[in-house]
């Protein structure tokens, strides 16, 4: 048994090894997570860049269609001037144009306004546009970093765990099974090293009778509290 003990030992080591790798592996893409995040942050600033822009030129295509229709009035009425008949017809039609033009430079004042506003939300895309290229490209540097991290840790782990495999067929196919099913269960951790009246892992005190037969080392000896197994 003892001999059993000392090559799960060893075996222990590459497990906890791997364990460690597995968890590095799981946690790698959190770190990307930040660039993703501001990643997805800038491509809604530039949505909302560009719909501003677009409810922009909507507005100046309409005022545009609106003085193109008081500008086609305008020249419609100063047309009639020549042809109604009365003082009264003749004041009526000066009257309209005039508010008609007073309406053409308002709208003229608002479409320049309009175009104003445009040039600077085009502007604004561009450099939306510019800065999501910009964090697209650090997202797939970063990506790329932390898949080649994965895959070098995945190598070793096929590694290691090729190791550990074949080195178990040495121990005793009964406590061979004992050990994998506590190591999977801890995490890597089946086997703790005895030094005190304390179980090193869960820390609860150890009976005397259990103590006593950590030191003959004769049998498999498990903690009854949390269950790895105990050496000397």
């Amino acid at each position: 048994m003892e001999q059993d003990l000392a090559v799960l030992i060893q075996i222990q080591e590459w497990d906890k090894e791997i364990y460690a790798l597995k968890e590095a592996t799981e946690e790698l893409p959190l770190e990307l997570e930040g660039v993703r995040k501001e990643v997805d942050v800038q491509k809604n600033g530039l949505l909302r860049a560009e719909e501003n822009l677009k409810k922009l030129q909507l507005k100046q295509k309409e005022k545009e269609v609106e003085l193109q229709s008081k500008e086609d009035s305008v020249r419609k009425y100063e047309g009639q001037l020549t042809q109604v008949k009365t003082n009264k017809e003749y004041s009526s039609l000066q009257l309209e144009i005039k508010s008609l033009k007073a309406d053409v430079s308002l709208i003229e004042e608002s479409t320049i306004g309009l175009m104003d506003q445009a040039e600077l939300e085009k502007k604004k895309v561009g450099e939306e546009r510019s800065t999501l290229k910009a964090k697209e490209e650090l997202w797939q540097s970063e990506n790329a970093k932390v898949q080649e991290k994965i895959k070098i840790a995945k190598e070793k782990i096929d590694e290691l765990s090729k190791l550990r495999d074949e080195k178990i067929k040495l121990v005793h196919p009964e406590a061979a099974s004992l050990y994998e099913r506590i190591v999977r269960n801890k995490k890597g951790l089946a086997l703790v090293k005895f030094q005190s009246e304390n179980c090193p892992a869960c820390q609860i005190q150890l009976r005397p009778q259990v103590i006593n037969e950590i030191k003959l080392k004769a049998s498999i000896v498990i903690c009854e509290n949390c269950s790895r197994i105990l050496y000397e």
